[in-house]
């Protein structure tokens, strides 16, 4: 082959070889958060898409919001927004109530008496849950990527946000609480 000829195929090679196909790469999988019991059982698990994706001691949900709304087989979950906060209903049933929604630094849950099952504040890279007598039931602490919870032991990872990590955790609320209030902290902070 001639070096000119060789020289012109050159030519139009180097322009096809730019156009081919070129697959852009899949997008990251997002952060779960998951809180683990002393033996490394999940125990709870919060996937922030949208919509949100949360699971604790077995029950699993799927949030889409604000406003919040789930359906979990028969039951229709609702959360209505106001000044006041967010309130929960299963079915037409008020079941709590949480205040402020979008704090970074606390959060409160409290049942339809006005009674608090959990107020949560932080100060730094600590956290403390109280009841309703403001003793505090439960410490959290972060700890470079994880947070560390005392009681019970449990150890979250996925998230420094410590009011979403002791609202996932929080036995003292029912699973679907703690599911509405962890997955409407994370679709409010997203909007």
């Amino acid at each position: 082959m001639s070096p000119r000829r060789l020289s012109c195929l050159t030519a139009l090679a180097l322009p096809l070889a730019g156009c081919q196909e070129h697959k852009a790469a899949p997008p990251p999988e997002p952060v779960v958060v998951q809180a683990k019991d002393a033996n490394g059982k999940v125990i709870a698990e919060l996937r922030p898409l949208r919509p949100c994706r949360a699971s604790v001691d077995g029950t699993e949900m799927i949030v889409g919001g604000p406003p919040i709304l789930s359906q979990v087989g028969n039951t229709t979950w609702t959360g209505s927004t106001s000044e006041n906060g967010t309130t929960y209903s299963r079915d037409s049933e008020r079941i709590a109530r949480i205040y402020p929604i979008r704090d970074p630094k606390s959060a409160a849950v409290l049942d339809m008496q006005g009674v608090a099952m959990a107020r949560i504040t932080v100060a730094g890279d600590k956290a403390a849950v109280a009841d309703a007598s403001t003793a505090t039931i439960r410490s959290l602490t972060k700890l470079g990527s994880t947070i560390s919870i005392d009681a019970p032991p449990l150890t979250v990872t996925g998230t420094d946000d410590l009011v979403l990590a002791a609202l996932l955790t929080a036995p003292e609320l029912v699973p679907e609480v703690r599911m509405l209030a962890a997955c409407e902290r994370v679709l409010v902070k997203g909007s």
